[in-house]
């Protein structure tokens, strides 16, 4: 719109400067006294006294009397010399009178002053009248004639107009069809394919609006050019020209712009990025191309021109005009230096169609590779001429320390994938079986037994990292190492970790949106009752890290938009939302944008979702105001989804918002028919919400299992917190520490500050715990502590040290093994 509007302001502009040029001059009042003087007034340069003649040999008192009315000083004049009384601006010569109405009148002006003449008319007329007692009189004026500019300067102004306006609409379709990169960016894309949206409909949707708005845009601009310059010459079938170029151009770009925006999503200004880019490379085109026409090598005019027409998708419409405005110019013949340049239009016409055909394979050529996995089996854009590949199981390498937990979930999940049942399972949906690189994924597995809700089978993942641009070295980054786990129906698995330990991939590979370097996931079972691929896009719900809301669309058509991807009727979409804004106190906020609401209300809702009849269940809890979850995680709830996965539902939220927010996620997976993975970096999140708890570190599944059982394996050991009163030099803190150790010989110094001492002791230290309180408060006394704790490990403490060992992983500090036992130096060990 502002592209647009500069372009007008600049069309009214050239509009006005030609309406003030064409009234430069403004009309002159041609009155007596421009060159006579009045009576009274002294003698003046370029004005006189009128000079009066009687050559009628009577008396002209009624002559003399109307000269005095009109307010003009006149002078009698008995010579007819009238040389020699110059210089004066007038004369008149009164003679031959045949009766008192009727003179005749010889007029004498000064050529010298253009308006003489008319002006003696004038007062002549006037004369006349009042001869005839008519107290009226004439007055005239002079009004120049409208002065046109010059051919040549109007040329080179439409010209210039339809090179910006070229200009202009290349740099308007990343600004509303761009859409697609900022839908990636919050993940919105990702929701709405785990909704069930076919890319084909996201695409086609996309057009629907897109064109019509371009094409609009386009006339508006092309029509104002033509409106403001109606003197162009137009020639029918030129101009014919030009709107087929229009017709075929508008698609191509918008096609364009589709593909392009596949690339540089990690830009934080996409649209104002590619913008510019449109923008300059229709400018150095057409300047490449028009200064050579204008050095008349006509033959690398039209070279350029088809190169540009063919190869650059914008420049098309840019060459089209610049050759129907030349035609216009009217200059076509030889002589005149001018070639027609019917030949280059016809190229312009015809490229964009071609152009079309090409944007539309490769965006399904980049939507296939870059968009990521479908719920459902696309019509369009889906895979031609593929069989179907075995899936790829390298082989997993041997870790001598790891979990034993964590081989049993390995061996858990090989042998549910090589039971005979499970061999005879085929593939519903082939899209998601017959992944590259043997990855699959399948919503619907129509196996008799039970079988786990999601079952993640060797999942691995690698990145390329480019190191040496000069020499293209690359790098490989393992992400996720053959991460095997399985969650059953009612239960929610906590996926714990450091930034960088591979979590969100791990969400990523799950939701399709990432394509696994190798391995297997399997969601669902018969007995979910999925009896047709439409029920398969109310099975998963994802809750992503970002919020996935679009800031121009209001909080109830997020809702209805979600409701109708889903397959859900309008009376049960309404009464969700119905229900969402009397439980949620939303009512005054429905209508709202979501940019317009407040952090709170984005990250935060209160109450229940769920499918309007179904059971108790299938909700989130029941409705009272002490629920606070997100909003995203309201949406991934719609529909009732059986396996729902959760990225960091709290980030961004207070303590108490995290606390309604973990009630609500108990309250939603009460039902035995579901089952979620929650991401979370919060021990206390992990403790409060789920079932099981894994960690990962560096992408390496370290241990699983529920938080007490984790607790009690690694949690072998004390941990021994004293706070000093004040800051004590080193003699003393070594004097504490040789006490300590007489207390707990194996104890262990933790990293400290400057007036908190931590210890880690081994189980085999504490005999007696009374004993070690006894010795403790003797410290306590002796070394002027002011306070201490003494407490068994806790989960954070496991996690903290994980942390660690990814932190310390380039380092080589160790690996981990069952008893989280690992070596700094010979002097300070790690044990729990």
């Amino acid at each position: 719109l502002l592209l647009f509007l500069i372009f007008l302001v600049v069309q009214i502009l050239l509009f006005f400067i030609h309406h003030i040029i064409k009234n430069a001059v403004a009309a002159i009042k041609l009155s007596p006294d421009l060159y006579l003087l009045k009576p009274g007034e002294s003698s003046h340069k370029y004005r006189s006294r009128l000079l009066l003649q009687n050559s009628t040999e009577s008396d002209i008192s009624d002559i003399v009397h109307s000269l005095g009315s009109m307010n003009i000083l006149w002078e009698m004049l008995n010579d007819s010399d009238y040389v020699s009384v110059a210089p004066h601006s007038a004369a008149l010569n009164v003679f031959a009178l045949q009766s008192r109405q009727n003179y005749v009148f010889n007029i004498i002006f000064n050529s010298t002053m253009v308006h003489s003449l008319p002006v003696l008319m004038n007062i002549v007329s006037n004369l006349l009248l009042r001869s005839l007692n008519v107290t009226e009189s004439i007055q005239i004026w002079s009004n120049p004639f409208i002065q046109d500019l010059p051919d040549t300067i109007f040329r080179l102004e439409i010209y210039f107009e339809a090179v910006l306006l070229g200009i202009i609409i290349t740099g308007m379709p990343p600004y509303f069809a761009m859409d697609n990169a900022e839908n990636h960016k919050i993940k919105a894309y990702t929701q709405l394919k785990i909704a069930g949206l076919y890319p084909s409909a996201y695409w086609t949707g996309q057009a629907v609006v897109d064109l019509p708005l371009f094409f609009l845009i386009l006339i508006l601009m092309i029509g104002s050019l033509f409106a403001f310059h109606y003197g162009v010459y137009f020639y029918v079938g030129k101009f014919l020209a030009v709107i087929f170029c229009l017709i075929g151009y508008v698609p191509s770009v918008v096609l364009f712009t589709y593909v392009v925006s596949f690339t540089f999503r990690k830009v934080q200004n996409t649209k104002e990025f590619w913008s510019f880019i449109f923008s300059v490379t229709a400018l150095l085109c057409t300047v490449v191309t028009e200064v050579s026409f204008f050095l008349d090598h006509y033959l690398v005019t039209t070279i350029l021109h088809y190169v540009f027409s063919i190869f650059i998708p914008i420049y098309p419409l840019i060459g089209c005009l610049i050759c129907f405005i030349k035609v216009s110019w009217k200059g076509k013949s030889e002589s005149g230096g001018f070639h027609d340049p019917w030949d280059r239009l016809l190229v312009a016409v015809l490229a964009p169609y071609l152009q079309c055909v090409l944007w539309l394979f490769l965006l399904r050529c980049f939507e296939l590779k870059n968009g990521g996995r479908t719920v459902r089996e696309d019509p369009f854009f889906r895979k031609c001429f593929t069989k179907a590949r075995p899936w790829k199981f390298p082989d997993v390498p041997h870790e001598e320390n790891e979990d034993e937990d964590v081989k049993a979930e390995r061996l858990r999940v090989k042998e549910i994938l090589s039971s005979p049942r499970s061999e005879e399972v085929k593939p519903k949906f082939p899209l998601f079986w017959e992944l590259p690189r043997a990855a699959g994924i399948c919503s619907h597995l129509p196996l008799p037994c039970q079988m786990p809700a999601i079952l993640v089978s060797s999942l691995h993942k690698e990145f390329d990292e480019r190191k040496e641009f000069l020499l293209g070295r690359k790098i490989k980054k393992v992400a996720t190492k053959h991460v095997s786990l399985c969650v059953k129906k009612g239960e929610i698995l906590g996926l714990l970790g450091p930034n960088g330990a591979g979590k969100s991939t791990l969400i990523n590979m799950l939701v399709g949106e990432i394509e696994p370097t190798s391995g297997q996931v399997l969601m669902g079972d018969d007995s979910l009752g999925l009896s047709s691929e439409d029920d398969s896009v109310k099975f998963v719900g994802y809750c992503p890290q970002t919020n996935p809301l679009w800031p121009d669309i209001t909080l109830q058509e997020h809702f209805e938009i979600y409701g109708a991807i889903k397959g859900m009727s309008q009376a049960d979409v309404k009464e969700v939302v119905k229900r969402i804004a009397s439980v949620l106190d939303l009512k005054d906020h429905l209508q709202k944008t979501t940019k317009k609401l407040g952090m709170g209300l984005k990250r935060k809702v209160r109450g229940a979702l769920g499918t309007p009849g179904g059971p108790p269940s299938a909700s989130l809890g029941s409705p009272c105001p002490s629920a606070f979850p997100q909003l995203c995680f309201a949406l991934s709830m719609l529909g009732n989804p059986r396996v729902t996965l959760l990225d960091e539902p709290s980030t961004g939220m207070d303590p108490k918002a995290k606390q309604h927010m973990w009630r609500a996620i108990r309250a939603a997976f009460k039902n035995k028919e579901r089952a979620a993975i929650l991401t979370t970096h919060y021990m206390e999140e992990a403790d409060a919400v789920c079932d099981r708890v894994a960690i990962l570190v560096s992408g390496q599944l370290r241990c699983i299992g529920t938080v007490q059982h984790l607790k009690s394996k690694f949690g072998r050991g004390y941990f021994l917190e004293m706070k000093l009163r004040e800051t004590a030099d080193v003699q003393q803190v070594e004097y504490l520490q040789s006490q300590i150790l007489h207390i707990f010989p194996n104890a262990n110094r933790q990293e400290s500050f400057a007036s908190i001492l931590a210890y880690k002791i081994p189980k085999e230290d504490v005999q007696s715990l009374s004993h070690c309180f006894s010795k403790l408060e003797e410290v306590k006394h002796a070394f002027n502590i002011e306070d201490y704790s003494f407490s068994q490990a806790t989960l954070e403490q496991v996690f903290v040290e994980l942390a660690k060992e990814q932190e310390e992983e380039d380092s080589s500090f160790g690996t981990l093994n069952s008893s989280l036992w690992w070596e700094r130096t010979q002097e300070d060990r790690v044990i729990f």
